[in-house]
């Protein structure tokens, strides 16, 4: 039988981790979305997409902070 080794980080640690790069790439992604409509005529999934990316930037910013 295989033997589990011992986690590189706890869990505190991991959660941390995770919320810090789900921020930072969706943070990434709305300046993108942002960018795009401001450059072209208004589209309304895209407004759309921002409105979600939006939500999710500023709920992994509050729960960072915890």
């Amino acid at each position: 039988m295989a033997r589990r080794s011992k986690s590189l980080m706890g869990a505190a640690d991991a959660h941390r981790f995770v919320l810090t790069t789900v921020h930072d790439e969706t943070s990434a992604l709305l300046k993108a979305v942002e960018e795009i409509c401001r450059r072209y005529p208004p589209n309304e999934d895209l407004f759309f997409i921002r409105y979600l990316l939006r939500m999710v930037v500023l709920e992994t910013r509050r729960h960072r902070l915890d």
